[in-house]
């Protein structure tokens, strides 16, 4: 672990010396990640930076821009976690939402019959979903409902593209295999 400097650069020289360079590492990470909110990204930059100074030691021989740029990236993507962790925390699907964008969408109300059989499917997705790993119900909902692609959702949860995209088939298959025979029993 680094020890701390004793040689701390003052917040009005680091802005001046730095600033800039987080707001670049900050737009690199949002092209690679569009969700991202980019003034999340600077200001965990900011705190990296302030981080850095405080443990940045010139006897180890490292410059302090290296040094600084891996605690200024580590404390964006922590930022990117922590804001993830957040977001799988609050996700839930609401069905009214649904309803309502599909209203505005320009579709016409449906007949009651066709509301209860449009309920009773919606319940068995519901049921279904509940049978899954929380893993992959989590993958499921990040890719579907946050409209997130494998790259970001693999980013999120710290594992591999090609892992996240096995998990997602995995559970769509299961899905399939539970709600495929209930709804071949329905009469069209």
């Amino acid at each position: 672990m680094d020890e701390p400097s004793n040689n701390a650069i003052p917040n009005e020289e680091l802005h001046k010396l730095y600033g800039g360079w987080i707001k670049r590492v900050a737009l690199l990470m949002k092209s690679r990640m569009p969700w991202a909110d980019l003034d999340e990204l600077m200001q965990s930059g900011a705190v990296g930076m302030l981080e850095a100074t405080k443990r940045f030691n010139p006897g180890y021989g490292v410059e302090f821009k290296i040094f600084a740029s891996r605690r200024i990236r580590g404390a964006m993507i922590d930022g990117l976690r922590r804001e993830g962790a957040l977001r799988r925390g609050e996700t839930m699907f609401d069905a009214d939402a649904v309803d309502t964008a599909a209203a505005v969408g320009g579709t016409s109300p449906e007949d009651p019959l066709a509301q209860l059989v449009r309920i009773d499917k919606r319940s068995r997705l519901t049921e279904a979903l509940a049978t899954l790993p929380p893993l992959e119900y989590r993958i499921l909902t990040l890719h579907f409902y946050e409209e997130m692609n494998n790259r970001e959702v693999a980013a999120i949860l710290e594992m591999s593209e090609g892992y996240a995209s096995r998990i997602r088939k995995r559970a769509l298959e299961k899905l399939a295999i539970i709600l495929t025979p209930s709804f071949k029993e329905e009469p069209v």
